[in-house]
């Protein structure tokens, strides 16, 4: 997914994304880092100490807040 769909689903779910990395960061999402052959795939906000997951886990996540849900909605 784009960073835009990411974004835009975060806010569905009362997450507030940000395209930086701060002390009240929670998590860092870790979709695809394309990087030539050979080449580290690294980034400056992977190097923050702050926890990741990867986008599996990030749409694993919004896929149970999403049963939550339906199931106080009586679904």
């Amino acid at each position: 997914m784009t960073r835009d769909q990411a974004f835009s689903l975060a806010k569905v779910f009362g997450v507030k994304p940000q395209n930086w990395v701060t002390k009240q960061t929670d998590y860092l999402v870790v979709g695809l880092i394309e990087t030539a052959l050979g080449e580290e795939p690294i980034t400056k906000k992977l190097l923050t100490g702050t926890p990741t997951i990867s986008e599996r886990d990030f749409l694993d996540w919004c896929q149970a807040r999403l049963a939550q849900w339906s199931r106080s909605l009586g679904g």
